[in-house]
């Protein structure tokens, strides 16, 4: 018998010949769309996932009565079952669903509600066993399987099994809020993750333990070939969250393009999005909904850091809230060859939030480092040592860092280096500037300097960040070749160059050529005397100077002829006082 006009089609099935399981004396089903918001609220052993679930999807919701056996009646079951379209689950990987994806979901548990095991299955993500009595609740769960076959706890939430995706943090928050003694407090957490999920990064093949201890707090142990330490995580939000680390290999997650995904996530890193990758890779994007008074006292120690395949050797990691946001005290790393020392601020939240870093680099050996780091700049910088400095503010946390939104200043000071092969994008390194788009001109006018890299003994100038430009007026690489001055404006938002560059080949150099030809010291005292006689070093009248202008993907690169040169530098030569 099928019943409509109910919110939803409701069927009974009775008695031989209709109830399609014989061991069943009746069936009944309803089939709808229900808030499962509301669908939870029924199921009391499940009212501690309502906060994480939104929408509505299409339900079919059974009763079996069992027949009875020897006289002896079985326990009604019943079963709910749905794609869960139209549902989101806002829980940590790799639970978290948005509302368009399908994901098959039963609940099965006896009548009356309360009188037994509540399971729960999400495809072969994960499986649920939870039971409610006497004012406690007890949920055991077990990760990438469709049954748990161990009974649940009487109280408290204990986890197992493995994932493909585990977000590590998540879970350990969503746990911590049980941890005083609630309905539901943490019992044990021990699962292993092909790619885990914590401190922004991934890590592959981890094993993650979480205990509670006798005061409340939380004891986590990671062990794996990438991750390998301890967090100590208080019960009192006013402590610090200590971590002691033997290694930390960090890599940036893998994220696909998907328009649902946060932009700062989704970055692409190549070497001409440097500057906006690696901020946004180490941040969530998630921070902007956070508020960074709220985070409590953050001291990491790790013995052996790695970023990508940079060893980076020692960190640490100091921070403490304020009334108004975060201070970070320090965030620094040593090793043999590098160096870096970070702090600033990040203050207020969403629209209001503002973060203000200084950072200083020092290398030893920049191509190394660069190397090491991934970002599409191997084999493009040999060598190097020196320093980088940075100053500067933006809107909004720290995952909102874009070059187009800095107030502030970029310096660099780098010596006994090369530029190998410089293409479109790895230039913008220095300073988002365009010598990239110079190397086939350089061919063409200085084959005998370039044609197998630059050598420089010194790369130095400042970067002025304001307004969505980008302005340097003393970008030098100066070489045994030549010497190369930059100056000009990069459009960070437009994404365009209005730049002059001149290049200045080094008199000595074609003096060596000179020598060459007419036969070792004579001819390079002929070169010589020929500076004199002209009172001009031959390298200035070999000079070129270069207007780039137009997108950073397909600049117009154009000679100057001096005529075009004292122009231009006439038209922006301040006025006469």
């Amino acid at each position: 018998m099928v019943h409509e006009g109910l919110p939803g089609t409701l069927a009974l099935r009775a008695g031989d010949g209709h109830v399609r399981d014989p061991g069943h004396a009746f069936e009944g089903e309803l089939q709808a769309s229900i808030p499962v918001r509301e669908l939870i609220a029924r199921v009391p052993d499940l009212d501690w996932l309502r906060p994480h679930l939104s929408g509505r999807s299409s339900w079919t919701v059974g009763v079996d009565v069992p027949r009875a056996v020897d006289g002896a009646q079985a326990a009604s079951r019943l079963r709910l079952g749905s794609d869960l379209v139209g549902t989101a689950l806002e829980l940590p990987a790799p639970l978290r669903k948005p509302a368009g994806e399908s994901l098959a979901a039963t609940i099965e548990t006896p009548l009356p509600l309360g009188s037994g095991d509540v399971r729960v299955a999400l495809g072969d993500r994960m499986a649920v066993r939870a039971r409610s009595g006497n004012g406690q609740t007890g949920v055991r769960i077990a990760l990438g399987s469709t049954e748990v076959t161990q009974p649940a706890p009487a109280q408290g939430l204990i986890a197992s099994g493995h994932a493909a995706q585990l977000d590590a943090i998540e879970w350990i928050a969503l746990g911590r809020a049980g941890t005083t003694g609630g309905a539901m407090p943490l019992q044990r957490i021990d699962v292993t993750a092909s790619e885990l999920q914590m401190l922004a990064g991934v890590f592959p093949d981890t094993r993650v333990v979480v205990t509670p201890g006798a005061d409340g707090a939380l004891a986590v142990a990671t062990s794996g070939e990438h991750l390998q330490g301890r967090l100590a995580i208080p019960r009192s939000g006013g402590q610090a969250i200590v971590g002691r680390f033997d290694r930390v290999y960090w890599r940036a997650p893998t994220v696909a393009a998907d328009a649902s995904v946060a932009p700062a996530a989704t970055a692409t890193i190549e070497a001409s999005d440097v500057v906006d990758a690696v901020p946004a890779a180490i941040a969530s994007a998630e921070a902007d909904a956070l508020d960074p008074a709220a985070v409590p006292p953050l001291t990491i120690d790790v013995a052996d850091f790695r970023l990508n395949d940079a060893a980076l050797g020692q960190a640490g990691f100091r921070s403490h809230p304020t009334a108004t946001g975060m201070r970070i005290e320090r965030l620094h790393t040593r090793a043999d060859k590098q160096s870096i020392e970070v702090s600033g601020d990040w203050n207020g939240r969403g629209a209001a939030a503002r973060t203000r870093m200084q950072l200083e680099l020092r290398s030893e050996d920049f191509g190394e480092l660069f190397d090491g780091l991934g970002f599409g700049l191997a084999g493009r910088i040999g060598d190097g040592r020196g320093r980088v400095q940075f100053d500067a503010g933006w809107s909004g946390s720290p995952a909102a860092f874009s070059a187009g939104a800095l107030e502030g200043r970029l310096s660099i000071d780098a010596r006994d280096g090369h530029l190998l092969e410089v293409e479109p994008g790895a230039g913008r390194m220095l300073g988002l500037l365009s010598i990239a788009q110079l190397p086939r001109r350089l061919l063409l006018d200085f084959g005998d300097l370039f044609s197998k890299g630059f050598a420089f003994n010194r790369v130095a100038g400042n970067v002025v960040f304001a307004d969505g430009l980008a302005r340097s007026d003393d970008l030098l690489i100066d070489g045994p070749a030549a010497a190369i001055a930059i100056s000009g404006t990069t459009h960070l938002r437009s994404e365009r160059f209005d730049q002059t560059i001149e290049v200045r080949p080094k008199a000595g150099n074609l003096l060596t050529a000179v020598g060459a030809i007419a036969g070792g010291p004579v001819g390079a005292a002929i070169g010589a005397a020929a500076n004199v006689v002209l009172e001009k070093p031959l390298g200035q009248i070999a000079a070129r100077v270069y207007r780039v202008t137009g997108p950073w993907k397909s600049p117009k690169v154009e000679v100057q002829t001096r005529e075009q040169s004292r122009r231009a530098a006439a038209e922006s030569a301040p006025p006469a006082g």
